[in-house]
């Protein structure tokens, strides 16, 4: 009866140390499932605004040549309607 007492004590502590192992396992894994997760949603922040800012710079640039159209239609020295007519 002795034995089999301090068998059961050993059995079980080993268990309760296998089973804190996997917890304290599991709960580190989760952490860095946490941090991974964060990582790629600044990623990919990172990316919306590097998206936004060719955006904004391929608008710049497409607003700068019709500015320089709309200044080559309406200067006066440039009829349009003239060289239009004397294509036809």
């Amino acid at each position: 009866m002795y034995i089999n007492l301090w068998g059961f004590l050993t059995a079980a502590v080993v268990l309760v140390t296998l089973l804190v192992i996997c917890i304290v396992f599991m709960v580190q894994k989760t952490k860095v499932k946490q941090l991974e997760i964060e990582a790629l949603k600044i990623k990919s922040n990172n990316l919306d605004l590097d998206a936004e800012d060719m955006v904004n710079k391929n608008l710049q640039d497409q607003l700068s040549r019709i500015e320089i159209l709309e200044a080559i239609v309406t200067d006066k020295n440039y009829d349009l309607s003239e060289r239009i007519t004397q294509l036809k």
